[in-house]
């Protein structure tokens, strides 16, 4: 019975830094996450196209928002990991439906189809992790912090339409550039072996980053001074908020 507890013990305990197997000191980890971003003013610029047109359109809120991301990562000491991490991203949102336009002669019938497509999102961080128990043998947390910068590229589309009147109005608006991206969080690394070479990595964090400026947008004379009376539009990404993450880790 003793024996029987002092495996036990020993098994629940951190293990003695000399006597714990190893593996390398660099780390690639490739994982998959969900984000959840504001997109506040984007999701409230969808809104302003149901209410003029009496539509139902999905906004950001409504759809996943999925990425894949690698992190590579060296061990400088015991408890500090500093490397970098790399996000890629695409996806749209869009809808076609039947609608209604204003007019001084009262509301006419109108087709109302609205693309907004990000052809790219991507990033690259320097980050770090704090291992605050490396000795740990099963689940080893962490504190990880970043720093560093995106590019995104995404266009709008909008167009009304009503064959019988003729009438074929579009909106188009092109939207790319870079901006800074801060992040914090929490993790766990969850060993699948007592050599630590490979393992599951989980984690949550929060991401600061936007981007926002006014750009030009192109249409017909009957639709751009409705959406863009000034000739731009404010293209405000804003990614910020949080995400978690699951991935699988190789130490070598």
């Amino acid at each position: 019975m003793a024996a029987a507890l002092a495996v036990a013990l020993a098994a629940a305990l951190p293990a003695p830094a000399g006597a714990q197997a190893t593996a390398g000191d660099y780390a690639l980890v490739v994982y998959l996450q969900q984000s959840f971003p504001k997109q506040t003013n984007t999701n409230k610029q969808i809104e302003l196209i149901n209410q003029t047109f009496g539509v139902d359109f999905d906004t950001w809120d409504d759809v996943a928002n999925l990425n894949l991301g690698v992190k590579a990562f060296k061990q400088v000491a015991p408890h500090w990991q500093v490397g970098l991490e790399w996000d890629y991203s695409r996806g749209s949102i869009d809808g076609r439906s039947v609608g209604q336009l204003q007019t001084e002669y009262g509301p006419i019938p109108v087709d109302v189809a609205f693309e907004q497509k990000y052809s790219i999102y991507t990033d690259l961080l320097a980050v770090t992790h704090f291992f605050p128990c490396p000795d740990c043998q099963k689940v080893s947390p962490f504190v990880l912090g970043g720093i560093g910068f995106a590019y995104e590229k995404d266009k709008t589309t909008l167009t009304v339409q009503n064959p019988d009147l003729q009438m074929d109005e579009w909106l188009k608006v092109d939207n790319d550039g870079w901006f800074p991206v801060y992040t914090v969080g929490l993790g766990i690394n969850a060993y699948l072996s007592q050599a630590h070479d490979w393992y599951i990595e989980l984690g949550g964090a929060w991401v600061w980053s936007r981007l926002k400026h006014n750009v030009p947008a192109e249409g017909t004379e009957g639709l751009l001074p409705l959406v863009a009376p000034q000739g731009t539009v404010t293209a405000d990404t804003d990614s910020s908020g949080p995400n978690w993450w699951i991935g699988v880790g190789k130490r070598f």
